[in-house]
């Protein structure tokens, strides 16, 4: 009974993207874009609400500083990716190699 009246609050397949929904924001559209995601939001309460999300978005780049891995790590990782079948040891000052036996 009551199954008919609740919508899902998720996105769909005719949902706009959030790209989209962001340029949207933004002013960036052709003319006819914007009409259409503004009949789209008055019926779809998930993309009103990321509308809303996105209006706080700043937009600026982000700078992302990415570490070395280590070398040990990386050779256990291409090992892993490539199915050696060899066992991991571990590198010197890696808790393994620090474990003390009694």
């Amino acid at each position: 009974m009551y199954s008919s009246l609740i919508r899902l609050f998720c996105k769909t397949a005719e949902c706009p993207t959030s790209e989209a929904l962001l340029d949207y924001n933004r002013a960036l559209m052709p003319p006819m874009i914007p009409i259409l995601i503004k009949e789209h939001l008055a019926s779809c309460d998930f993309c009103g609400a990321e509308v809303l999300l996105l209006a706080r978005y700043r937009g600026e780049p982000e700078e992302c500083v990415f570490a070395e891995m280590p070398e040990h790590l990386r050779r256990l990782a291409e090992d892993l990716l490539n199915g050696s079948s060899s066992p991991f040891v571990a590198a010197p000052g890696t808790a393994e190699s620090l474990r003390v036996s009694n």
